[in-house]
């Protein structure tokens, strides 16, 4: 559940942010900073899920010895 509020946080965070940007950048460059941004966010919480995994297969692989 905290991956799914981490991934929401943080990617309310960089839409406002751009957004805020909207008067000082065109709607196309807008835009493309929110997908890319939004992108940004996204493989960030796919590596940091997958690093989750790996450490919780770790963690049970010793408690098991």
């Amino acid at each position: 559940m905290s991956k799914t509020i981490t991934f929401a946080s943080l990617s309310a965070a960089v839409i406002l942010g751009i957004g805020l940007l909207g008067g000082c950048v065109g709607s196309k460059d807008l835009d493309k900073k929110v997908q890319n941004a939004y992108d940004k966010a996204t493989d960030a919480q796919a590596c940091c899920d997958a690093n989750t995994e790996r450490l919780d297969r770790m963690f049970e692989k010793t408690m098991r010895k």
